[in-house]
């Protein structure tokens, strides 16, 4: 039974820096240098920062950062305040890859992946527009807060969060879960 899990474990290892490898090469040599994916998901993120405030009842707008200079990052300001940069950094596409990648490494059936994925990634984005919702709201209330909620608190929540749904997807779908309840 151990060496069938170190077996496994092993695989994901490889497959991890395998994935990870060919991730940089990707993002870093196609994905960021066209700049539509990021400025499509920083946009779905501002559009849903600026939804969630527009039902919590604040009066919100959006304005482009540098448009000429290429990026796409945008202010969201509350009451004609800036309260929060939307970054391409920002946007959750590094974490739904973070998400992705593990459930890609790790062996499990593929119809449950293929439901797992999509599902976990909206999730991921969902929660990204929650931090920036939070976020905004920090700014506006308690700015001499937002410095270390931004850095430490909003971030250590949106992993907590990807990492229960990395322990539900290993308890109930991978074939590592499946070893370790069978050996109960």
């Amino acid at each position: 039974m151990q060496d069938k899990v170190r077996s496994i474990l092993k695989s994901f290892a490889i497959r991890a820096v395998i994935l990870f490898i060919g991730w940089m090469v990707v993002y870093h040599g196609f994905i960021e240098p066209d700049g539509r994916a990021n400025e499509w998901l920083t946009t779905k993120v501002v559009q849903g920062t600026r939804m969630g405030l527009t039902l919590l009842g604040y009066d919100t707008t959006h304005a482009w950062k540098d448009k000429e200079g290429g990026a796409s990052a945008r202010y969201i300001y509350i009451d004609g305040q800036p309260v929060v940069l939307v970054a391409d950094p920002c946007n959750g596409l590094e974490l739904m890859a973070l998400f992705v990648g593990f459930l890609l490494c790790f062996p499990g059936p593929w119809k449950y992946k293929t439901i797992f994925i999509p599902v976990g990634s909206v999730i991921v984005f969902l929660i990204n527009v929650v931090r920036e919702i939070v976020l905004a709201l920090n700014y506006k209330y308690f700015q001499q807060t937002f410095d270390f909620n931004h850095k430490y608190t909003y971030v250590f929540f949106v992993y907590l969060v990807i990492f229960l749904m990395w322990r539900f997807w290993l308890n109930r779908y991978s074939s590592i879960g499946k070893k370790v309840n069978h050996a109960k």
